[in-house]
């Protein structure tokens, strides 16, 4: 976040804000979640020292069909807001992670939707960064199976074209692939590269208007960040870590997971990525038996060894009854086969592609000084992440004999972006007592009394997803929000706010003075004053 500032706005752009402009508060922060669909997208006004508003954007994404059926806004309109809000100028743009419903919203062929803006600076996460060692080779790795995936998808088109459409589906959803049809045929021709996927382009777009010099890689725990021209308010980078085992580290365990979290699947995948699956995903991955007990089709009939039963026992032999009882299917009937049999566990390789990758979220905290208040954003942050964020704190500039440490952070947390729309491995479940960060962490104290979530979630669309429906909130997650926030909880597909039977109705009106509900459902926005 400590960045090179470029020229200062003109005289014009830094006297009073135009009409229908977001401007900051005196103090503090104003956060405006757009409601464009399952997936997130943040606009932060703080003040500057010159009066104006400096603008941050965390995330521009959704997932497509989403929105304007659940009487939502399409992108356009969500990115001609953010437009008219900031006069197209991003003092920063925070990218958390490559994922669909997070990048979506900056790229298309024609006219991109973030073309027209000026952005002054640009956040990633270490991940991201061409010269980290590990960055690189996750980003290989990750490439190898998706180039598997991509295999396997056009095996299966030639066996079952409406399973070869899920995986097209999955496809779409998890790597912002436009058009799964045509990047499978041109990556077979080895013509086309995940480089050219949307989400690419969309980060792609967000580094090239920053510039080389003011696209920053961030990695946890390193020094305290500033935004320029912003006083009082001081950057922490809780995540992702910076160890491959714990970005594979999904699903919480024991006391850490909330009730109702589903069984971990088991996928058998060897066949669809081959030796990339295994690289990629080691021994973790539940793949039954090693390589060297395989026998490609191809060879199989032919082998010295094992030729004679797989001719006589694979559906490959004469098909001649069994002589002594005719009524039984004779041993190399066709359906005992299973050669694509495989290919339908491609749709839990495309899912086992996306490991991880949540993993990657770039963790901030954003502290505002004079009351020790903290917003923090987890992106799409799971447990290998969150177990993390423990490993290591800050030297405070302020106070030489003074370290900041992550449960100080989240004990003075009133406003917190719940991770990966609610789901069960994003937010783990603990107590204040308990020694890995969790839920029981935040808002203690004084800072309770003020505690906010706001949930990036299309409930309705998300539990009709096939073929496996996602429980985005898990339902326990959610109350358990509800009951820390006292109702203070925002979620993309809820317009309205209600009031629990157990909260005055004077610290009701107290909160929802800060709130402002867009009457076009654009948005929802929220202040916290540093005071």
């Amino acid at each position: 976040m400590s960045v090179t500032t470029r020229k200062p706005r003109s005289k014009a752009n830094s006297t009073a804000l135009a009409e229908g402009r977001m401007t900051a508060p005196k103090s503090g922060a104003k956060v405006r979640m757009y409601r464009q669909g399952h997936g997130d997208c943040f606009l932060i006004a703080f003040p500057k020292k010159d009066g104006d508003a400096f603008y941050a954007l965390i995330d521009c994404g959704f997932k497509p069909g989403s929105n304007v059926d659940f009487g939502l806004k399409d992108i356009d309109t969500i990115v001609d807001s953010i437009k008219a809000a900031t006069g197209s100028r991003l003092d920063l743009v925070i990218i958390t992670h490559e994922h669909q419903d997070h990048v979506n919203g900056l790229w298309k062929k024609t006219k991109p939707y973030f073309e027209d803006f000026d952005i002054e600076s640009a956040s990633f996460a270490w991940t991201e960064d061409p010269r980290d060692k590990l960055a690189n080779e996750l980003r290989k790795r990750h490439h190898d199976v998706l180039l598997g995936l991509v295999g396997a998808r056009d095996q299966l088109a030639a066996a079952d074209a409406i399973a070869a459409e899920r995986i097209d589906n999955l496809l779409a959803f998890e790597l912002g692939v436009d058009d799964p049809r045509e990047f499978a045929a041109e990556a077979k021709k080895k013509k086309k590269n995940p480089e050219a996927s949307i989400n690419k382009q969309g980060m792609s777009l967000v580094k090239r208007k920053a510039g080389k010099r003011n696209t920053k890689y961030i990695r946890p725990h390193k020094e305290i960040m500033r935004l320029p021209g912003v006083d009082g308010v001081r950057v922490f980078a809780l995540g992702p870590p910076h160890d491959a085992d714990l970005i594979a580290d999904e699903d919480p365990k024991g006391d850490e997971a909330f009730p109702g979290q589903g069984l971990a699947r088991v996928s058998f995948l060897a066949a669809a990525a081959g030796e990339a699956a295994e690289e990629f995903l080691g021994a973790k991955s539940g793949l039954p038996f090693s390589r060297r007990f395989v026998i490609p089709k191809e060879q199989a009939f032919e082998d010295h060894d094992c030729g004679e039963f797989f001719l006589t026992h694979y559906g490959q032999g004469e098909d001649k009854p069994h002589e002594k009882l005719p009524e039984e299917s004779p041993s190399n009937a066709a359906w005992r086969r299973i050669d694509t049999d495989w290919l339908y566990s491609a749709e839990d390789l495309a899912l086992v592609l996306n490991q991880g990758i949540n993993n990657t979220s770039l963790v901030l905290a954003f502290e505002l000084e004079s009351s020790g208040k903290v917003l923090l954003f987890a992106g799409d942050a799971q447990r290998g992440n969150w177990k993390s964020w423990a490993d290591g704190s800050w030297q405070d500039g302020k106070d030489k004999d003074r370290r900041i440490s992550v449960r100080d952070l989240m004990s003075r947390t009133v406003l917190y972006k719940v991770g990966h729309h609610g789901s069960h491995n994003a937010t783990l479940k603990g107590t204040p007592e308990d020694t890995y960060p969790n839920l029981g962490w935040m808002g203690l104290g004084e800072y309770g009394s003020e505690f906010t979530a706001m949930i990036t979630a299309v409930s309705k669309w998300a539990y009709a997803v096939k073929p496996s429906p996602w429980r985005h909130p898990l339902p326990s997650i959610k109350k358990a929000l509800l009951d820390k926030a006292e109702g203070r909880v925002f979620q993309t597909d809820t317009g309205a706010l209600v009031k629990p039977d157990d909260v005055s109705d004077d610290d009701w009106d107290a909160f929802m003075k800060l709130v402002t509900l867009d009457p076009n459902g654009l948005f929802f926005e929220y202040e916290i004053r540093d005071n």
